[in-house]
Protein backbone atom coordinates (compact mmCIF):
# COMPACT_ATOMS: atom_id res chain seq x y z
CA UNK A 1 0.00 0.00 0.00
CA UNK A 2 1.30 3.33 -0.79
CA UNK A 3 1.45 6.03 1.67
CA UNK A 4 1.17 9.59 0.60
CA UNK A 5 4.07 11.53 1.49
CA UNK A 6 3.19 14.51 3.89
CA UNK A 7 4.82 16.96 1.56
CA UNK A 8 2.39 16.11 -1.55
CA UNK A 9 -0.74 17.74 -1.64
CA UNK A 10 -4.04 15.98 -2.89
CA UNK A 11 -4.26 16.85 -6.51
CA UNK A 12 -7.38 18.73 -8.02
CA UNK A 13 -10.18 16.35 -8.36
CA UNK A 14 -10.97 18.11 -11.43
CA UNK A 15 -7.26 17.51 -12.89
CA UNK A 16 -7.64 13.49 -11.95
CA UNK A 17 -7.16 11.43 -14.76
CA UNK A 18 -5.81 14.32 -16.72
CA UNK A 19 -2.81 13.72 -18.60
CA UNK A 20 0.27 15.24 -17.58
CA UNK A 21 1.79 17.27 -20.52
CA UNK A 22 5.27 18.69 -20.06
CA UNK A 23 5.92 22.52 -21.70
CA UNK A 24 5.22 22.69 -25.27
CA UNK A 25 8.73 22.94 -27.89
CA UNK A 26 8.89 26.10 -29.02
CA UNK A 27 9.97 25.01 -32.27
CA UNK A 28 6.90 23.04 -32.84
CA UNK A 29 4.97 26.71 -32.53
CA UNK A 30 4.50 27.86 -36.24
CA UNK A 31 5.92 31.33 -36.40
CA UNK A 32 3.39 34.45 -37.70
CA UNK A 33 5.72 36.01 -39.84
CA UNK A 34 3.57 39.70 -41.52
CA UNK A 35 3.46 40.12 -45.21
CA UNK A 36 6.12 42.41 -46.56
CA UNK A 37 3.77 44.52 -47.79
CA UNK A 38 1.94 45.15 -44.05
CA UNK A 39 5.29 45.39 -42.76
CA UNK A 40 6.09 48.38 -45.22
CA UNK A 41 2.96 49.84 -44.29
CA UNK A 42 3.22 49.93 -40.68
CA UNK A 43 7.22 51.65 -41.73
CA UNK A 44 4.96 54.37 -43.58
CA UNK A 45 2.64 54.99 -40.63
CA UNK A 46 5.23 55.51 -38.70
CA UNK A 47 6.90 57.82 -40.76
CA UNK A 48 3.68 59.86 -41.04
CA UNK A 49 3.39 59.97 -37.35
CA UNK A 50 6.99 61.31 -37.06
CA UNK A 51 6.49 63.99 -40.14
CA UNK A 52 3.27 65.33 -38.36
CA UNK A 53 5.17 65.66 -35.36
CA UNK A 54 7.81 67.83 -37.02
CA UNK A 55 5.48 69.84 -38.10
CA UNK A 56 4.68 68.66 -42.03
CA UNK A 57 1.40 67.06 -43.43
CA UNK A 58 0.77 63.42 -43.55
CA UNK A 59 0.24 63.87 -47.89
CA UNK A 60 3.99 64.82 -47.82
CA UNK A 61 5.40 61.75 -46.07
CA UNK A 62 5.59 60.14 -49.33
CA UNK A 63 7.95 62.27 -50.92
CA UNK A 64 12.06 62.33 -50.36
CA UNK A 65 12.81 63.94 -47.52
CA UNK A 66 14.67 66.51 -49.24
CA UNK A 67 16.96 69.12 -47.98
CA UNK A 68 16.57 70.46 -44.47
CA UNK A 69 13.71 72.68 -43.53
CA UNK A 70 12.21 71.69 -46.92
CA UNK A 71 8.79 72.79 -45.56
CA UNK A 72 9.73 76.27 -44.48
CA UNK A 73 8.78 79.66 -46.37
CA UNK A 74 11.34 80.19 -48.72
CA UNK A 75 11.75 83.41 -51.19
CA UNK A 76 12.35 83.19 -55.00
CA UNK A 77 15.77 82.10 -55.25
CA UNK A 78 15.20 78.76 -52.87
CA UNK A 79 11.93 77.87 -54.30
CA UNK A 80 12.85 74.61 -56.17
CA UNK A 81 14.90 73.61 -52.98
CA UNK A 82 11.67 71.37 -51.94
CA UNK A 83 11.48 67.52 -50.65
CA UNK A 84 12.34 66.43 -53.51
CA UNK A 85 15.46 68.47 -54.09
CA UNK A 86 18.79 66.79 -54.62
CA UNK A 87 21.91 67.80 -54.81
CA UNK A 88 22.30 66.63 -58.80
CA UNK A 89 19.33 68.29 -60.14
CA UNK A 90 20.81 71.46 -60.99
CA UNK A 91 23.38 69.33 -62.92
CA UNK A 92 19.94 67.37 -64.87
CA UNK A 93 19.15 71.53 -65.45
CA UNK A 94 22.26 72.09 -66.95
CA UNK A 95 22.14 68.91 -69.37
CA UNK A 96 18.60 70.14 -70.56
CA UNK A 97 19.63 73.66 -70.90
CA UNK A 98 23.01 72.93 -73.15
CA UNK A 99 20.92 70.45 -75.19
CA UNK A 100 17.76 73.26 -75.97
CA UNK A 101 20.72 75.93 -77.09
CA UNK A 102 22.10 73.74 -79.30
CA UNK A 103 18.85 73.22 -80.94
CA UNK A 104 18.12 77.12 -81.06
CA UNK A 105 21.41 78.08 -82.47
CA UNK A 106 21.46 75.95 -85.37
CA UNK A 107 17.88 76.73 -86.27
CA UNK A 108 18.87 80.06 -85.79
CA UNK A 109 21.74 80.12 -88.18
CA UNK A 110 20.11 78.06 -90.74
CA UNK A 111 17.57 80.95 -90.83
CA UNK A 112 19.96 83.52 -90.70
CA UNK A 113 21.95 82.25 -93.68
CA UNK A 114 18.56 81.85 -95.65
CA UNK A 115 17.96 85.43 -94.97
CA UNK A 116 21.75 86.52 -96.03
CA UNK A 117 20.92 85.01 -99.11
CA UNK A 118 17.73 86.14 -99.72
CA UNK A 119 19.51 89.93 -99.25
CA UNK A 120 20.80 88.95 -101.84
CA UNK A 121 24.31 88.72 -100.49
CA UNK A 122 27.15 86.34 -101.95
CA UNK A 123 28.19 82.79 -101.13
CA UNK A 124 31.95 84.04 -100.30
CA UNK A 125 30.85 87.18 -98.13
CA UNK A 126 28.61 84.43 -95.49
CA UNK A 127 32.24 82.69 -94.78
CA UNK A 128 34.69 85.35 -94.96
CA UNK A 129 32.97 88.79 -94.83
CA UNK A 130 33.23 90.35 -91.26
CA UNK A 131 31.32 93.13 -92.44
CA UNK A 132 28.38 91.14 -93.74
CA UNK A 133 26.68 91.19 -90.43
CA UNK A 134 27.66 95.23 -89.79
CA UNK A 135 25.87 95.50 -93.06
CA UNK A 136 22.44 94.08 -92.63
CA UNK A 137 21.91 94.55 -88.90
CA UNK A 138 19.70 97.27 -89.65
CA UNK A 139 17.46 95.16 -91.31
CA UNK A 140 13.87 94.18 -90.15
CA UNK A 141 14.44 90.49 -90.64
CA UNK A 142 17.91 90.11 -88.85
CA UNK A 143 15.79 92.41 -85.91
CA UNK A 144 13.53 89.99 -86.16
CA UNK A 145 15.51 86.84 -85.51
CA UNK A 146 17.53 87.97 -82.95
CA UNK A 147 15.15 89.08 -80.77
CA UNK A 148 13.15 85.24 -81.46
CA UNK A 149 16.60 84.01 -80.46
CA UNK A 150 16.78 85.47 -77.04
CA UNK A 151 13.13 84.70 -76.81
CA UNK A 152 13.81 81.22 -77.28
CA UNK A 153 15.40 81.26 -73.43
CA UNK A 154 11.87 81.45 -72.27
CA UNK A 155 11.07 77.35 -73.45
CA UNK A 156 14.77 76.90 -72.53
CA UNK A 157 14.01 77.93 -68.77
CA UNK A 158 10.50 76.29 -67.99
CA UNK A 159 11.58 73.07 -69.59
CA UNK A 160 15.27 72.93 -67.66
CA UNK A 161 13.27 73.14 -64.25
CA UNK A 162 10.06 71.25 -65.18
CA UNK A 163 12.60 68.23 -66.66
CA UNK A 164 15.80 68.68 -64.13
CA UNK A 165 14.02 69.91 -60.89
CA UNK A 166 10.47 68.25 -61.18
CA UNK A 167 8.44 71.74 -60.95
CA UNK A 168 6.02 72.44 -63.24
CA UNK A 169 6.41 75.68 -65.82
CA UNK A 170 4.50 78.34 -63.81
CA UNK A 171 6.81 77.84 -60.80
CA UNK A 172 9.19 80.10 -63.08
CA UNK A 173 7.18 82.71 -62.73
CA UNK A 174 6.92 83.96 -59.09
CA UNK A 175 6.43 82.18 -56.02
CA UNK A 176 2.58 82.85 -56.93
CA UNK A 177 3.25 80.54 -59.10
CA UNK A 178 1.86 82.41 -61.99
CA UNK A 179 2.79 85.69 -64.30
CA UNK A 180 1.08 88.55 -61.85
CA UNK A 181 -0.10 90.92 -64.72
CA UNK A 182 -0.94 93.40 -62.67
CA UNK A 183 2.15 93.27 -60.84
CA UNK A 184 3.86 93.64 -64.32
CA UNK A 185 1.40 96.09 -65.87
CA UNK A 186 1.93 98.77 -62.79
CA UNK A 187 5.91 98.38 -62.73
CA UNK A 188 6.37 98.85 -66.39
CA UNK A 189 4.75 102.14 -65.67
CA UNK A 190 6.83 103.48 -62.64
CA UNK A 191 10.00 101.86 -65.22
CA UNK A 192 8.51 104.24 -68.06
CA UNK A 193 8.26 107.07 -66.10
CA UNK A 194 11.98 106.67 -64.88
CA UNK A 195 13.35 106.31 -68.53
CA UNK A 196 11.51 108.80 -70.19
CA UNK A 197 12.55 111.19 -67.81
CA UNK A 198 16.33 110.24 -67.67
CA UNK A 199 15.73 110.30 -71.80
CA UNK A 200 14.52 113.78 -71.62
CA UNK A 201 17.52 115.04 -69.50
CA UNK A 202 19.76 113.19 -72.21
CA UNK A 203 18.00 114.90 -75.08
CA UNK A 204 18.51 118.27 -73.11
CA UNK A 205 21.84 118.15 -73.63
CA UNK A 206 22.41 116.01 -77.25
CA UNK A 207 18.74 117.30 -78.70
CA UNK A 208 16.07 114.95 -80.21
CA UNK A 209 16.87 112.74 -83.67
CA UNK A 210 15.11 113.40 -86.71
CA UNK A 211 13.33 110.65 -88.22
CA UNK A 212 15.29 109.66 -90.69
CA UNK A 213 16.12 105.74 -91.04
CA UNK A 214 14.98 103.18 -93.28
CA UNK A 215 11.92 101.10 -92.64
CA UNK A 216 10.43 102.95 -89.60
CA UNK A 217 7.45 101.73 -89.33
CA UNK A 218 8.48 97.81 -90.11
CA UNK A 219 11.48 98.40 -87.32
CA UNK A 220 8.89 99.89 -84.44
CA UNK A 221 6.76 96.90 -85.18
CA UNK A 222 8.50 94.56 -84.67
CA UNK A 223 10.36 96.58 -81.13
CA UNK A 224 6.79 97.03 -79.90
CA UNK A 225 5.93 93.20 -80.49
CA UNK A 226 9.06 90.95 -79.92
CA UNK A 227 11.17 93.31 -77.64
CA UNK A 228 8.59 92.42 -74.43
CA UNK A 229 9.33 88.65 -75.66
CA UNK A 230 13.09 89.02 -75.91
CA UNK A 231 13.46 90.64 -72.62
CA UNK A 232 11.51 88.35 -70.82
CA UNK A 233 13.87 85.35 -72.49
CA UNK A 234 16.81 86.98 -70.97
CA UNK A 235 14.77 87.52 -67.79
CA UNK A 236 13.52 83.85 -67.59
CA UNK A 237 16.86 81.91 -68.36
CA UNK A 238 19.20 84.42 -66.27
CA UNK A 239 17.10 85.39 -63.24
CA UNK A 240 14.68 82.53 -63.90
CA UNK A 241 16.32 79.21 -64.24
CA UNK A 242 19.81 79.55 -63.27
CA UNK A 243 19.00 81.58 -60.49
CA UNK A 244 16.55 79.04 -58.95
CA UNK A 245 19.19 76.19 -60.13
CA UNK A 246 21.66 78.31 -57.99
CA UNK A 247 19.90 78.61 -55.23
CA UNK A 248 18.84 75.38 -54.88
CA UNK A 249 22.59 74.66 -53.55
CA UNK A 250 22.28 77.12 -50.68
CA UNK A 251 20.72 76.55 -47.04
CA UNK A 252 20.88 80.09 -46.10
CA UNK A 253 18.51 82.17 -47.76
CA UNK A 254 21.08 85.11 -47.74
CA UNK A 255 23.81 82.99 -49.77
CA UNK A 256 21.08 81.56 -51.92
CA UNK A 257 20.08 84.99 -52.76
CA UNK A 258 23.52 86.55 -53.18
CA UNK A 259 25.78 84.48 -54.91
CA UNK A 260 23.02 83.57 -57.99
CA UNK A 261 22.66 87.61 -57.96
CA UNK A 262 26.34 87.71 -58.46
CA UNK A 263 27.11 84.91 -61.19
CA UNK A 264 23.78 85.80 -62.99
CA UNK A 265 24.38 89.54 -63.71
CA UNK A 266 28.30 88.81 -64.26
CA UNK A 267 27.02 86.23 -66.66
CA UNK A 268 24.42 88.52 -68.63
CA UNK A 269 26.94 91.21 -68.85
CA UNK A 270 29.59 89.03 -70.31
CA UNK A 271 26.81 87.81 -72.81
CA UNK A 272 26.93 90.87 -74.61
CA UNK A 273 30.02 90.30 -76.29
CA UNK A 274 32.72 92.65 -76.66
CA UNK A 275 32.69 96.01 -74.17
CA UNK A 276 35.14 98.28 -72.72
CA UNK A 277 34.92 98.54 -68.51
CA UNK A 278 32.25 101.18 -68.03
CA UNK A 279 29.71 99.47 -70.46
CA UNK A 280 30.33 96.46 -68.65
CA UNK A 281 29.96 97.81 -65.52
CA UNK A 282 26.71 99.41 -66.78
CA UNK A 283 25.18 95.77 -68.03
CA UNK A 284 26.48 94.15 -64.41
CA UNK A 285 24.75 96.77 -63.13
CA UNK A 286 21.60 95.97 -64.48
CA UNK A 287 21.79 91.95 -63.89
CA UNK A 288 22.30 93.56 -59.99
CA UNK A 289 18.92 95.29 -60.36
CA UNK A 290 17.13 92.40 -61.75
CA UNK A 291 18.24 89.73 -59.29
CA UNK A 292 17.48 92.22 -56.41
CA UNK A 293 13.76 93.05 -57.57
CA UNK A 294 13.51 89.18 -58.32
CA UNK A 295 14.10 88.58 -55.03
CA UNK A 296 12.22 91.39 -53.43
CA UNK A 297 9.20 91.01 -55.49
CA UNK A 298 9.19 86.89 -55.79
CA UNK A 299 8.72 86.89 -59.30
CA UNK A 300 10.24 87.84 -62.58
CA UNK A 301 7.46 90.78 -63.46
CA UNK A 302 9.23 93.46 -62.04
CA UNK A 303 12.75 92.65 -63.73
CA UNK A 304 10.57 91.72 -67.08
CA UNK A 305 8.95 95.31 -67.31
CA UNK A 306 12.38 97.45 -66.70
CA UNK A 307 14.07 95.63 -69.05
CA UNK A 308 11.07 95.68 -71.15
CA UNK A 309 10.86 99.27 -71.02
CA UNK A 310 15.22 99.89 -71.01
CA UNK A 311 15.54 98.60 -74.48
CA UNK A 312 12.09 99.93 -76.33
CA UNK A 313 13.23 103.21 -74.87
CA UNK A 314 16.63 102.54 -76.22
CA UNK A 315 15.81 101.39 -79.60
CA UNK A 316 12.89 103.73 -80.65
CA UNK A 317 15.17 107.07 -80.55
CA UNK A 318 18.12 105.19 -82.68
CA UNK A 319 15.42 103.59 -85.23
CA UNK A 320 14.39 107.28 -85.59
CA UNK A 321 17.88 108.47 -86.24
CA UNK A 322 18.97 105.91 -88.21
CA UNK A 323 21.56 104.55 -86.42
CA UNK A 324 20.05 100.73 -85.06
CA UNK A 325 23.33 99.49 -86.89
CA UNK A 326 25.62 101.00 -84.64
CA UNK A 327 23.87 100.62 -81.24
CA UNK A 328 23.75 96.87 -81.75
CA UNK A 329 27.13 96.76 -82.58
CA UNK A 330 28.37 99.58 -79.53
CA UNK A 331 31.35 98.27 -77.12
CA UNK A 332 32.06 101.06 -74.93
CA UNK A 333 30.59 104.21 -73.02
CA UNK A 334 32.03 106.80 -70.96
CA UNK A 335 31.46 106.54 -67.30
CA UNK A 336 29.03 109.92 -67.04
CA UNK A 337 26.64 108.23 -68.81
CA UNK A 338 27.11 104.82 -67.39
CA UNK A 339 26.65 106.77 -63.77
CA UNK A 340 23.74 108.25 -64.92
CA UNK A 341 22.57 104.91 -65.56
CA UNK A 342 22.88 103.27 -62.68
CA UNK A 343 21.60 106.17 -60.72
CA UNK A 344 18.58 105.65 -62.87
CA UNK A 345 18.29 102.13 -61.77
CA UNK A 346 18.83 102.55 -58.27
CA UNK A 347 15.63 105.07 -58.48
CA UNK A 348 13.83 102.76 -60.13
CA UNK A 349 14.64 99.89 -57.82
CA UNK A 350 13.71 101.98 -54.51
CA UNK A 351 10.21 103.23 -56.63
CA UNK A 352 9.62 99.58 -57.27
CA UNK A 353 10.23 98.13 -53.91
CA UNK A 354 8.08 101.04 -52.11
CA UNK A 355 5.32 100.11 -54.68
CA UNK A 356 5.77 96.41 -53.78
CA UNK A 357 5.64 97.07 -50.06
CA UNK A 358 2.73 99.21 -50.57
CA UNK A 359 0.88 96.44 -52.12
CA UNK A 360 2.23 93.53 -49.91
CA UNK A 361 3.35 91.63 -53.03
CA UNK A 362 3.62 88.20 -52.42
CA UNK A 363 7.66 87.48 -51.82
CA UNK A 364 7.86 83.79 -50.41
CA UNK A 365 6.63 80.04 -51.19
CA UNK A 366 4.99 78.62 -47.77
CA UNK A 367 4.08 75.11 -48.38
CA UNK A 368 1.97 75.00 -45.55
CA UNK A 369 -0.43 77.43 -47.63
CA UNK A 370 -1.23 74.94 -50.21
CA UNK A 371 -4.47 73.46 -50.06
CA UNK A 372 -4.67 70.42 -48.47
CA UNK A 373 -1.30 70.76 -46.82
CA UNK A 374 -2.52 73.32 -43.70
CA UNK A 375 -1.11 71.88 -40.62
CA UNK A 376 -3.69 72.07 -37.46
CA UNK A 377 -2.49 74.88 -35.13
CA UNK A 378 -1.85 72.58 -32.65
CA UNK A 379 1.08 70.63 -34.58
CA UNK A 380 2.04 73.51 -36.47
CA UNK A 381 5.76 74.30 -35.23
CA UNK A 382 7.00 77.65 -34.78
CA UNK A 383 8.27 78.87 -38.42
CA UNK A 384 4.81 78.49 -39.48
CA UNK A 385 3.39 80.67 -37.33
CA UNK A 386 5.77 83.76 -38.56
CA UNK A 387 5.76 84.56 -42.25
CA UNK A 388 7.35 87.37 -42.15
CA UNK A 389 5.83 88.67 -45.88
CA UNK A 390 2.35 87.37 -45.62
CA UNK A 391 0.47 88.28 -49.45
CA UNK A 392 -3.21 87.46 -50.42
CA UNK A 393 -2.43 85.29 -52.95
CA UNK A 394 -2.66 81.35 -52.08
CA UNK A 395 -0.12 79.13 -53.27
CA UNK A 396 -1.49 76.74 -55.80
CA UNK A 397 -1.03 72.85 -54.84
CA UNK A 398 2.47 70.80 -55.13
CA UNK A 399 5.84 71.20 -56.46
CA UNK A 400 4.04 69.79 -59.66
CA UNK A 401 1.04 71.17 -59.46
Amino acid sequence: MNEQHPNQQRADPAQRGAPEFSAPDERSVPLQVQPAWQQQQQQQQQQQQQTVQQGAHPQQAWQQPGPPHAMEPRTYPQLLRGPRHTWWRPLVGVAVVLGLCLVVLVVMTVAMFVGLLLSGAELERLTNDETLLAEVGSKPWFLLLNNLLLAAGIPIAVLAVWIGHGWRPRWVNSVAPRIRWRWLALCSAVALAVQLLATAVLFAFDGVPEARGEDVLVLLLIVLLTTPLQAAGEEYFFRGWMTQALGSWFRSAMVSALIPALVTALLFAAAHGGQNFWLFVDRFAFGLLASYLTWRTGGLEAAIGAHTVNNVVVFVPVILAGTLEESLLITDAPWQVVVLDILVMAMLGALIVLLARRLAVRRTHDPAAQPGNAVPPQQRPPWQERDPHPGPVLVPPGPTG
